[in-house]
Parts: structure tokens; C-alpha cells; sequence
């Protein structure tokens, strides 16, 4: 057996059995300080420089990661991101009481292999490709452990400050899909297909001011970080109560907070980094 294999599958019973976890949401009661980043997307330096800032820390704050895959395909078709994944799953068994991982729309496309093309390629089969080219003949028992890996990852982690931290949200024409009841309970198969509650919110886009008021009335939340938009900027305003952000790319950023402090939309700007700028 693969000892790659094998880091997977330890990373994801660690996350399965996440004592803040209940159901598919981390209730992460005043952690202190905490790095958020948005979508990864296979950028190792982006995500090696990320892991030393916060290992750089005398107190490492808590860090929650999201959208670890489907990165830069070469002229080969293949997708390398499978790397990104691994740093992930090593950091969260180095320090598994103060790393977390988010579930994305990406991760539930290539568990279901429900392909995505982007310029051309299909993005789940370069992945593949480039867990083949990464691990050679133990690809056979990496991709699995790989895939139960991304399978484990819960959809939110919340605060006592009031901020809920997720992938996404229903797009407000599919609302009544996405049942935030799922945030409550473990996936079931349905879940992650379209229509189904998780994938409905990884894949929402479009939310309005009169939606995110609802939710957050519903939710008993104050503010929303989100990933899922790819803004060049490193992160979107989301009128009147939600920030989107990358961490992909030259123009990625994490969103640095004190769970204490509660955070309002007007002041979320301060709370953001430029992963080009942060020291190691």
C-alpha cells in the first residue's frame, strides 16, 4: 500500500472525527486568531507560502483551507493539484486541532466525476492524469484514498463571532434546494448531485442583499466569507454582509480575523492579505 495512500486516509479520519465537527459544520468556539483563505486550486506556492506564515506564528492560529483542486493543466493534460491536496492533508495531521478544510464545488465534481471543461480540457480527467504523474503505480491506491479524502471535508465552519465561512451559498432561484439543513447532518449520495443540498451550496452564485439577510436570519450568522468567484483582486464585496475571496494566483489573498472581534462588511477589507506580501 502507498504511504501517499495512507497520509489520505489518516487526514480524512481525522477530519471525519473533528471534535468541533457536528454534521457538516465546524463550530469553532474561540479559536483566537484565524487565517481564512479562498479557492487554492492546485497554486502550491501560493499554499506553501500560506502554511509558513501561519507556522511562522508563536501561537499558530487556527487555518481553513478550501478548494484545494483543479489548478493549472499542462501541455500534457494533466493537473497536478493532487500536490496541494497532499500539503493539505499533511498539515491537518501535523496539527489537527488548527487546520480545517472546506468542501467546494470542485471537490464534489471530481468525487462524482462530474466534468468540468476549462480551455478545453476536462478538468477531472487532468487530474487523474496527474495523480498518474505524480505517484506512478501507486495511483491505483492514492486516487481512492484521495477521493475519500475530499469525500470527508465538511461544508462550513462557524464562529462565536458571528461569521460562517463556506464555499458557497445557493444561487436565490435555488434556494429551496439547497435546505441549510444539511449543515446539520453528514452527505448522503444525493447530496453531492445537482439538486442535491451540497452541491447546491458550492455551486450557488448571485446571491442578493434580501437573500443573504435570510440566511443569516435563519443561520444566526452576522457575516459570510465565501470563495467561488475568481476575482484578479483577491476579493469581491457582496452587499450587505458577505466577502468573497481567492488565494490562487498573483493576486490571492487570506482574510485574517480574531474570533472575537465581530466583523461587519465595512470593515472586512482590513482583514485581508496579500499572499505575494505576507512574510515567512
Amino acid at each position: 500500500m502507498s504511504s501517499a495512500a495512507d497520509l489520505f486516509r489518516r487526514a480524512a479520519e481525522l477530519i471525519e472525527n473533528d471534535p468541533p465537527r457536528k454534521g457538516n459544520c465546524l463550530h469553532l468556539a474561540s479559536p483566537g486568531w484565524v487565517v481564512a483563505t479562498g479557492d487554492i486550486h492546485g497554486h502550491r506556492g501560493n499554499l506553501e507560502r500560506i502554511l509558513a506564515h501561519v507556522r511562522a506564528k508563536d501561537e499558530p492560529p487556527t487555518l481553513i483551507l478550501q478548494e484545494l483542486i483543479h489548478g493549472p493543466i499542462d501541455a500534457e493534460g494533466r493537473d497536478r493539484s493532487v500536490e496541494a491536496m497532499f500539503l493539505a492533508a499533511k498539515a491537518k495531521i501535523e496539527r489537527p486541532e488548527k487546520v480545517f478544510c472546506l468542501m467546494g464545488n470542485h471537490e464534489i465534481a471530481q468525487i462524482t466525476r462530474s466534468e468540468i471543461t476549462k480551455n478545453g480540457h476536462g478538468v477531472c480527467q487532468a487530474f487523474l492524469e496527474g495523480v498518474r504523474c505524480v505517484f506512478g503505480d501507486e495511483a491505483v491506491d492514492v486516487y481512492p484514498a484521495a477521493m475519500r479524502f475530499c469525500r470527508s471535508l465538511p461544508l462550513a465552519a462557524r464562529f462565536d463571532n458571528g461569521l460562517l465561512m463556506t464555499h458557497s451559498l445557493p444561487s436565490p432561484d435555488r434556494q429551496d434546494r439547497g435546505d441549510p439543513a444539511v449543515l446539520d447532518r453528514l452527505y448522503e449520495d444525493d447530496d453531492l448531485h445537482r439538486g442535491g443540498a451540497a452541491y447546491e451550496w458550492t455551486w450557488g452564485r448571485n446571491q442578493t442583499p434580501e437573500q443573504l439577510d435570510e440566511l443569516a436570519e435563519r443561520l444566526g450568522v452576522e457575516f459570510f466569507l465565501l470563495g467561488h468567484r475568481h476575482v484578479q483582486s483577491g476579493s469581491m464585496e457582496l452587499p450587505r454582509r458577505a466577502m468573497a475571496i481567492n488565494s490562487d494566483g498573483p493576486g490571492g489573498v487570506i482574510f485574517e480575523f480574531h474570533s472575537d472581534e465581530k466583523i461587519t462588511l465595512a470593515d472586512a477589507p482590513k482583514h485581508l492579505r496579500s499572499i505575494a506580501d505576507i512574510s515567512t
